[in-house]
């Protein structure tokens, strides 16, 4: 495997991890309050604005570097942008 493609797995894979902890893991391991420190909870708003923020960017790098190599990595990009928003509006 090409180093290359390693560095990209790993990018791709950051924001997924993020999303598994903030999303699933965090309530269950610590009770406490998020970004805000009121009532309200908005670790996760500011979590999917940045982690959509940044696959847009992630596939936008990929998409002008080199479309036809990287497809793999662009389908898997564009997979994780498609659940980010789907997990920020049920947020919401």
């Amino acid at each position: 495997m090409k180093t290359s493609h390693l560095v990209k797995i790993i990018l791709l894979t950051i924001p997924a991890i993020t999303l598994l902890y903030v999303f699933l893991l965090r309530d269950r391991i610590e009770g406490g309050t998020g970004i805000g420190g009121g009532s309200y909870d908005l670790t996760k708003t500011f979590t999917a604005i940045a982690i959509g923020l940044y696959l847009l960017v992630l596939n936008l790098f990929l998409l002008i570097q080199n479309a036809q190599a990287n497809k793999f990595f662009l389908l898997g990009g564009g997979v994780m942008l498609m659940i980010t928003v789907i997990i920020a509006v049920r947020t919401f």
